[in-house]
This record gives C-alpha cells, structure tokens and sequence, in this order.
C-alpha cells in the first residue's frame, strides 16, 4: 500500500503560485516604468530625489490600469477628507 507523494503536489503547487505571484509583479511594474510626473491633485512637479522618493505617496488602482503620485501636502488633505467621510 503506498501513499501519494505529497512533496509533488505542494511542488507543483508551490510553482503555481510562484508563477501567479511574479505575473502580478510584472503587471504592477509595468505600471510603475510608466508613472505621472507630476502630483494628482496639485499638478506639482516630481522631482527624482532622495527626500520626494521617501515622502510622495504612489497608488496603483489595478481595475484601471492606472498610477496616481501625490505629493505629502496633498496626500494629508485626502486622508483628512476621508476620515471625515468615514
């Protein structure tokens, strides 16, 4: 009487997911090599630095295929207005 190896099934189990996971990568940065230039919301322009790389904020919204970048003063405005929403 001999089982079914369970070491194949989580392998091929495991390569599934592992395919899934880079494919939705790959979308994600897709979008991202294309992303604005410039704030949502204000129109500010984005500058390539250490300081607006750790502070803008960047959403990806999957259903449109779309990115949006928000500069910090922005981005608090929308949080407050969707805070007072909630």
């Amino acid at each position: 009487m001999s089982r079914p190896k369970i070491r194949k099934v989580n392998k091929t189990k495991r390569k599934r997911e592992r395919k899934n996971a880079l494919e939705r990568l790959e979308a994600k940065t897709s979008l991202m090599r294309n992303h604005p230039t410039e704030c949502c919301v204000c129109k500010k322009l984005f500058k390539r630095d250490h300081q607006t790389i750790k502070t803008w904020m960047v959403t990806i919204i999957e259903d449109k295929k779309a990115v949006r970048l928000t500069c910090p003063e922005c981005w608090s405005a929308v949080n407050e207005v969707i805070q007072c929403q909630e």
